[in-house]
């Protein structure tokens, strides 16, 4: 009997433990660096001076030489405007004419963040994978 009780403890705590915290725009705020590769950044609600800009998402990709032979953003970098629906962001991106948002799943656990890839191929286009970041 007593090392069902002990089993059941332990269950209890290692699926305690896999749960994602709520998120919320302030567990969102700072900057975010997506774990393997670490080229690809993330900033939540901050201008690039670190100052508040609530409801916003800066993206760093890094930059590439284009076809012309000039050194821009990579596709995808830049500020979009995000809401949160719960485990979904909706973003749109503030360069673009368009209003539609677009949806996307989101988990954070600790201090990790998992989100579906809006920014590799540019705005508007379907999840590539899930990227997973790491906060600064």
């Amino acid at each position: 009997m007593r090392s069902l009780f002990v089993l059941i403890i332990l269950g209890l705590y290692v699926t305690s433990c896999k749960q994602s915290d709520p998120v919320l725009p302030d567990t969102l705020t700072g900057i975010w660096v997506e774990k393997t590769a670490r080229k690809d950044t993330l900033i939540f609600n901050l201008n690039q001076s670190g100052k508040p800009l609530p409801n916003t998402i800066l993206v760093n990709r890094g930059k590439e030489i284009n076809a012309g032979g000039y050194l821009t953003p990579k596709i995808g970098s830049g500020y979009y405007g995000y809401e949160l629906q719960g485990n979904s962001i909706l973003v749109v991106s503030m360069f673009s004419s368009s209003l539609k948002k677009s949806g996307y799943a989101i988990e954070h656990t600790g201090n990790e963040l998992r989100v579906e890839n809006f920014f590799e191929l540019g705005f508007n286009q379907p999840a590539t994978a899930t990227r997973t970041l790491m906060r600064l």
